[in-house]
């Protein structure tokens, strides 16, 4: 892969099967970019910023599936300036990703399409920046800001806010009706904010904000020992919390070339489906809920309890399992344990085809979800959207198979995709990927080996590993460098969300009101309880016209003018 490279590289730095890393020359970035974008089966996974003795290096990760390829493309971005060409222009799902940088390290990326702050506060002091090594917890730490606008307030929002997005060509005009959905929503785990611009019932643009409850994850890892990481990442996300903790233990397990025992790859497999189903199951019912099919919100939730119940039977908590960790597992399971799980699985299996059948074999969702919020798979490889929001655009990438891990290559189970990119086809590859879960965990028990749980690692020496799980929602990715002491120098985190999220620029403008809230739903992007968010304002008025609980209303009702459609057509018939 490097080969085709070779004039634009500067310096080749590991050459290996599956890994690549070379130094790339710096004006010729974009170049390097395009002609990464174009070969086949690659995407831009995400880039990580870490601070070096004449500046930032900025390391693009770039993953090459079916083959399971990394390669990271190191970039130098010198002092005192630290400024470099941006790529977002020919890659989209690279503008996040330099937002985050620049945010967060400081370096400049010249000709950003939008170059405003994605995760510090507007009121975050100008070159401050936190994940320099200069930067005091303490004394660096601006005050909170003096007057917050009140949020029941909207009349004294500016018309031109600071977090804004760009106007481009033809949107000169002034909008009749901004939609604002977040910070807090209850179909996000995290506090998101969008901003719809509606002409009539029509959206004409999108803008995401997010980090209102940024935890700092990153910058407290460096101060935790390699052993300590693991419990922290685990909170990165309550569904996630074994996809994480996975993630980071296999980089640093690539640095130290450990061999993990046989029997605990088969332990982290099971745990690791068993909380694809409870996240899936959980997606499938609050999908139900929000089109007004509470009796499937019932039914997927009834059978998601049993799945944590085994996990709380096997790990002690429902969430956040305290299992994994560098070598191996913590703990054990029993004959007993692994009888139960087999039990559930089998429990499971009529109920998740009458689920199934119910929600695929409905005329009116079909009306309802297809053809609604479609993303192409170009847009999906130029954003890099992972998991089923990219095997529901018909792309089939999945780590489990294309990097397989854990004990996934060692049983039978297939890709699950759909064609046509719409919100339908993101159902149907989350409800079949349930039967595989199950399949993947009964051959798990069925073939688990005898043995040790850990290779009980005692040192980490220096280095740098990435790790890569296909968790619920895609791609968890980790990367962690080392320089010998008993804690990690970086450790850059990025969640599937992170990639999935911005893919709404491509699939919702142009959608009706009530079908962009489900088109949001359809990513998973991640789930909360609070519920304090979503009012339509008309921006002349300044009246508020719709909270939460209202387009919750629309939505349902509209499936119900298709259901009564339908009826209708029925009784013609007969």
């Amino acid at each position: 892969m490097l080969g085709r490279l070779s004039e634009a590289v500067l310096e080749v730095q590991q050459c290996e099967p599956r890994r690549g890393i070379a130094r790339i020359d710096p004006e010729r970035t974009v170049e390097v970019a395009e002609r990464m974008l174009g070969m086949e089966g690659s995407r831009l996974a995400t880039a990580t910023g870490i601070e070096v003795r004449d500046g930032i290096d900025v390391m693009y990760h770039w993953c090459i599936e079916p083959a399971g390829v990394i390669i990271t493309l190191k970039v130098l971005a010198p002092r005192p300036a630290m400024e470099l060409d941006s790529i977002a222009n020919a890659v989209p799902g690279a503008n996040w990703i330099e937002r985050e940088i620049h945010d967060l390290l400081g370096v400049t990326f010249r000709n950003h399409p939008d170059m405003r702050r994605l995760l510090l506060d507007d009121s975050w002091p100008e070159g401050v920046h936190p994940l320099r090594k200069d930067f005091d917890q303490v004394s660096d730490r601006p005050p909170l800001p003096a007057t917050q606008t009140p949020p029941d307030r909207p009349d004294l929002q500016q018309p031109e806010a600071k977090n804004a997005p760009p106007k481009q060509e033809g949107q000169g005009r002034k909008y009749r009706t901004v939609v604002n959905i977040g910070p807090f929503h209850p179909l996000q785990e995290e506090a998101e904010f969008f901003q719809l611009y509606v002409d009539g019932e029509t959206v004409v643009d999108v803008d995401v904000r997010l980090s209102y409850n940024h935890r700092g994850i990153e910058k407290l890892n460096e101060s935790k020992t390699f052993d300590q990481v693991t419990f922290v990442v685990e909170r990165v996300c309550g569904i996630c919390s074994a996809s994480h903790p996975l993630a980071y233990v296999q980089a640093v397990e690539e640095i130290a070339h450990v061999e993990v025992p046989e029997r605990a790859l088969y332990l982290r497999t099971i745990v690791n489906e068993l909380e694809r189903l409870h996240s899936h199951l959980l997606w499938v019912g609050l999908a139900g809920h929000f089109l007004g099919y509470n009796t499937v919100f019932m039914w997927a939730w009834k059978y998601r309890e049993p799945v944590l119940d085994i996990l709380e039977i096997t790990t002690g908590n429902r969430v956040n399992y305290a299992n994994c960790k560098v070598g191996g597992v913590r703990r054990d399971m029993t004959p007993e344990q692994l009888k139960e799980i087999d039990r559930v699985c089998t429990d499971l299996a009529g109920p998740a085809e009458m689920l199934t059948k119910a929600v695929l074999d409905d005329p009116v969702l079909h009306a309802r979800l297809k053809n609604v919020g479609v993303l192409t798979p170009e847009a999906a490889k130029g954003y890099g959207a992972t998991g089923p929001t990219a095997r529901g655009s018909g792309i089939p990438i999945d780590v489990r198979r294309d990097d397989p891990y854990a004990a996934y290559d060692r049983v039978d189970w297939d890709v699950i995709t759909a064609p046509g990119g719409d919100v339908f086809g993101k159902a149907v590859v989350r409800l079949l990927e349930c039967f595989e879960s199950v399949k993947i965990i009964k051959q798990c028990v069925k073939d688990i080996p005898g043995g040790e749980i850990d290779a009980k690692v005692e040192a980490i020496p220096p280095g740098e590993g990435i790790g890569r799980v296909e968790a619920p929602r895609g791609e968890t990715f980790h990367y962690v460098r080392s320089d010998g002491s008993n804690r990690p120098v970086r450790h850059k985190i990025r969640a599937p969300s992170f990639v999935n999220i911005p893919t709404f620029k491509a699939s919702c403008i142009g959608l009706q009101i009530p079908d962009v809230a489900i088109t949001l739903a359809s990513v998973d992007p991640c789930y909360s309880c609070t519920e304090r968010m979503c009012v339509v304002v008309d921006a002349d008025s300044h009246k508020r016209m719709y909270g939460f609980q209202e387009l919750v209303k629309i939505s349902q009702e509209k499936t119900q003018r298709m259901l009564g459609r339908a009826k209708s057509r029925v009784r013609k018939e007969w």
